[in-house]
């Protein structure tokens, strides 16, 4: 991998923060191993004006029930060693390989498409059944990050923001099932001021395959009716290139309040060239967050999405995608 400069190795350390109780900063990670049909997300953020920090911690897949839970609890330190409830992440070195383990229990949501609601909190408060998970997980990057560029339309949703795509090997254990895990995988960091109820809308995906495609990871915002910011990248063999257009088309089910994400079709343009597919969802799991007075809520209603994908030249992948949109409701 091309050596990287100090510049863009601090930006994989935490962030000096601002006095501002929605400055946040976060990591993630995602993967998937297409021969156990099994994959997984989880974030830690921190907001330190308040010292709250809160993770989530998501193992899914079409044929296994959906595993969650997420956690809020309060940091002191705001440091490199990012940990909640048995998550942790520890990095060997910036920009190189990250170490993600899990041991504890995590709430049952069900076999169906979408999440069961009441599987969506904290581990100790929610009265769905449990599952043992332990992983120890490595994500190693297959090319160099990208970071987005600075705009001024980002300042209320970042002030930086990295993807990686790479490998991910490791152990996973549920309920004392183990599996050896050998996938494709995403990591992003974020950090700045961040307003889950500025967009009218957004997407965001990781589109990772184990066959020579390239692979996606990008984000996108409608901050005004009808108009879109975007960036992200293509990784494929000749390197990371910038993301120069998106065109997508959303398929939707039936839903109360909002309607729920059925299929995505894709087009992602960049320097290195076009790449399409189709995934079809085969698992959501809401996240909401709401605030408003006596006669309007606002909901920030995220369907985080796992979709099974077809590229245009056939090739086999699986995505992350986060289906946004502002939802308003009247009070009664």
């Amino acid at each position: 991998m091309t050596s990287l400069s100090d510049e863009v190795l601090r930006h994989d350390r935490v962030h000096e923060p601002v006095d501002d109780r929605r400055w946040r900063e976060s990591y993630y990670f995602s993967f998937f191993d297409t021969r156990h049909g099994i994959g997984g997300f989880s974030s830690i953020g921190r907001r330190p004006a308040s010292g709250r920090t809160g993770s989530i911690n998501v193992i899914w897949g079409p044929d296994i029930p959906t595993l969650v839970a997420s956690e809020f609890d309060m940091f002191e330190v705001h440091d490199d060693a990012y940990a909640a409830a048995g998550l942790t992440y520890r990095a060997e070195e910036p920009f190189g390989r990250w170490r993600v383990a899990f041991s504890g229990p995590l709430n049952v949501g069900g076999i169906g498409v979408e999440c069961d609601h009441a599987a969506l909190g904290p581990a100790a408060k929610s009265e769905t059944p449990k599952a043992r998970v332990d992983f120890d997980l490595t994500f190693a990057p297959s090319y160099p990050p990208y970071l987005y560029r600075e705009r001024p339309e980002w300042q209320e949703l970042f002030t930086g923001h990295v993807d990686e795509i790479g490998a991910v090997r490791g152990t996973l254990a549920i309920d004392g099932r183990e599996y050896a895990i050998d996938g494709r995988g995403a990591k992003d960091h974020s950090w700045g001021v961040r307003d889950w109820f500025k967009p009218y809308a957004w997407r965001w995906l990781d589109l990772l395959t184990e066959s020579a495609a390239p692979e996606v990871a990008l984000w996108r915002a409608s901050l005004q009716p009808d108009r879109w910011v975007d960036d992200g990248a293509v990784y494929a063999a000749g390197g990371t290139a910038a993301l120069t257009g998106y065109r997508e088309t959303v398929e939707t089910q039936p839903r109360e309040r909002k309607p729920r994400p059925g299929a995505l079709r894709a087009e992602v343009e960049s320097d290195g060239g076009r790449v399409g597919f189709s995934g079809r969802v085969v698992r959501v799991l809401p996240v909401l967050f709401a605030r408003g007075d006596d006669s309007e809520r606002l909901v920030s209603w995220n369907d985080r999405a796992l979709l099974e994908c077809t590229y245009d030249d056939g090739s086999a992948g699986w995505a992350n995608v986060e289906f946004e949109n502002l939802v308003r409701e009247r009070q009664p």
